[in-house]
C-alpha cells in the first residue's frame, strides 16, 4: 500500500498554516448563495477531510453563519489578518473539515467527486457530463 501524501496550506499572508496526511473523502463544488457569497467566485471547491487529521498553526477565526435555504448552523473559519477563507465545518457533520481547495500548496489530483445546490449554479457553467449533480445541499 502506497503511504498517503501529506497536503500543507496557508492563508495568503501566511499567518494560519495546516496540513493533513489523510486522504480526502471527497471534493466538492458548492453553487450555494452562501459560498458564492464567502469565496467571492461561481462556486467554492471544498475538499473534505477528517478533522482529526489536519493540523493548524495559527489561530483561526471564526464566523457562524446558517444556511439560508437548509437553515443547517456553520463555521467560517478565516485568518483574522489577511481575511482568507480556510475551512468550513458543517454542525451536522463535525467530524469533517471542508478545507477551501484555493489555500492548497498543491491543488494537483482534486479532481471534482460531485456539485451541489446545481441549482444556483451561474447560467454560464457548463456542467460535467458523468460527475453526480445535486440541486440541494447533498444531506
Amino acid at each position: 500500500m502506497t503511504p498517503t501524501a501529506s497536503r500543507t496550506g496557508h492563508c495568503l499572508c501566511g499567518a494560519i498554516t495546516y496540513r493533513f496526511d489523510a486522504e480526502p473523502t471527497g471534493v466538492v463544488l458548492c453553487h450555494c448563495d452562501d459560498c458564492q457569497r464567502h469565496t467571492g467566485s461561481a462556486f467554492s471547491q471544498n475538499v473534505l477531510v477528517a478533522r482529526d487529521a489536519v493540523k493548524i498553526e495559527g489561530t483561526p477565526q471564526v464566523h457562524h453563519t446558517t444556511g439560508t435555504e437548509n437553515g443547517h448552523l456553520r463555521d467560517r473559519l478565516f485568518c483574522g489578518d489577511c481575511g482568507t477563507p480556510i475551512f468550513t465545518i458543517l454542525h451536522e457533520h463535525p467530524e469533517t473539515l471542508i478545507v477551501k481547495a484555493g489555500t492548497l500548496d498543491d491543488r494537483t489530483g482534486l479532481t471534482p467527486t460531485a456539485d451541489v445546490w446545481w441549482r444556483r449554479a451561474q447560467d454560464w457553467l457548463t456542467p460535467h457530463p458523468t460527475r453526480p449533480r445535486f440541486t440541494g445541499d447533498a444531506h
